[in-house]
């Protein structure tokens, strides 16, 4: 595991190069897992099991957001700032009071899942069966929520190779080596989800431990997170609602077939998805120590390296979904193919807030949080109403159009806001960047 130093006041953070290869040599190990798992649910459950098990990992997605409102994401940022001017027992300050909220946050909206699990299954999705995977959803509210929170702390602390196992991929390769070895069922799978994040959680909290500013006093009082928690947590609400409102939605109106197959075509479109927070979670940090150290110009330069990675890297993977729709979804089983057209439409949303990479965590941790919110509000009031309609109307493709709007509204919105509060945009900044490198190489 990478051991970037940690930065203290008027230290440099170590070089973004560095990081990028840790964080994405990271997500590297993200796709087989990540992708494993999703490839064992759709070639062991099938279209129809695959898709009742997407409706309830869809409702586990937008509880576990209930159970951390953006905590944290507060904690990356005032832990990195707390560092970089030099405040280490503010920072720890921070972890602690951090985790408590989580903690109750989390058991708060497990026991709430859990309790309503039975109506939901009956009345919201008329199917009974889906009652039991609901409560041991529920059940992994809690692991999962502990091991984000270390996860947001561990960013702060500048462990982006540590943050990055715990949010994207070790329990998705627990789940993994458990599902290869067993017979898989809709309950057997989010039985193995409770085990896999139990065992994740453990292991961020010993990491926490780990890494934590050791023997810094413990008198200081950690600053308010609840507010600037949710600021943040506006932001990740229009990522999670357009993860997990779709399967909702088409569990109601639609077939669990529908929903099998739109799922996996979102899984597959966000390969480029990972790539877009692998580099805004390298960034956010850094964002943050240059905000605290008034370093306008090392805000662009980050905002502009980091989003020409994303391009960099993005643009071969883009083309390779988009032209190989159906062959590729045709390997998660019979029936997955046709989910090519939501597939490509979901790709261009990634395409839109590609182009846009790490420009809401700029805004996040420059204290521009409020005008993410106000954004972010907007695109959720419109979006759901229209998810609503379109997928009643035209089922998968009309969720993959209601997720294309987003993106538009979303990405556009973040650029516009740059522009406004901190006088450039994270394409602006590259362009400036390749022009100067360009006239200093004819030169």
């Amino acid at each position: 595991m990478a051991t970037e130093s940690i930065p203290g006041a008027g230290a440099a953070v170590p070089s973004i190069w560095r990081s990028a290869l840790g964080t994405l040599a990271t997500r590297a190990i993200d796709i087989p897992s990540r992708y494993g798992f999703h490839i064992l649910v759709a070639w062991k459950l099938g279209l129809v099991d695959a898709g009742g098990f997407y409706v309830v990992f869809s409702v586990l997605t937008l509880a576990a957001g209930l159970g951390r409102l953006g905590i944290d994401r507060a904690m990356t940022r005032e832990v990195a700032s707390a560092l970089a001017l030099g405040h280490p027992a503010r920072a720890n300050a921070v972890i602690r009071r951090g985790m408590a909220i989580i903690l109750a946050l989390s058991v708060a909206a497990a026991a709430a899942l859990a309790l309503a699990a039975p109506a939901i299954a009956q009345h919201l999705f008329h199917s009974p069966r889906l009652a039991m995977p609901l409560v041991a959803g529920g059940v992994a509210i809690v692991p999962l929520c502990v091991s984000v929170g270390a996860a947001g702390a561990l960013a702060g602390l500048h462990r982006i190779a540590a943050s990055q196992m715990i949010y994207s991929w070790l329990w998705p390769a627990l789940f993994c080596l458990m599902a290869a070895a067993m017979p898989l069922t809709l309950d057997m799978a989010m039985v193995l989800i409770v085990a896999a994040t139990s065992a994740t959680a453990l292991f961020s909290l010993l990491l926490l431990v780990r890494y934590r500013q050791a023997g810094a006093a413990s008198a200081e009082r950690a600053p308010p997170l609840m507010a600037l928690g949710w600021s943040l947590f506006t932001t990740e609400i229009v990522q999670l609602l357009l993860a997990g409102l779709p399967g909702l939605v088409l569990g109601v109106v639609a077939s669990e077939a529908v929903v099998g197959a739109f799922a996996v075509a979102w899984r597959l479109a966000l390969v480029l998805n990972l790539l877009v927070v692998a580099v805004g979670a390298m960034a956010s940090p850094r964002f943050a120590h240059c905000a605290a150290q008034g370093d306008s110009e090392g805000l662009r330069r980050t905002a502009a390296q980091s989003l020409g990675l994303v391009l960099a890297l993005g643009i071969v993977p883009l083309v390779v979904l988009a032209v190989g729709a159906p062959w590729l979804l045709a390997l998660f089983g019979k029936g997955f193919a046709s989910g090519t057209a939501e597939l490509r439409l979901l790709l261009l949303g990634q395409a839109v807030l590609m182009l846009g990479a790490t420009t809401p965590e700029l805004l996040g941790m420059t204290g521009h949080e409020r005008a993410m919110q106000h954004l972010n509000t907007l695109a959720i009031a419109a979006y759901t109403p229209l998810l609503c309609l379109l997928a009643w109307l035209w089922e998968g493709e009309g969720a993959a159009l209601a997720n294309l709007f987003a993106a538009l509204v979303s990405g556009a919105g973040a650029l516009w806001l740059a522009r406004r509060w901190l006088g450039f945009t994270p394409p602006g900044a590259l362009l400036a960047m390749l022009r100067t490198h360009r006239s200093r190489t004819r030169a």
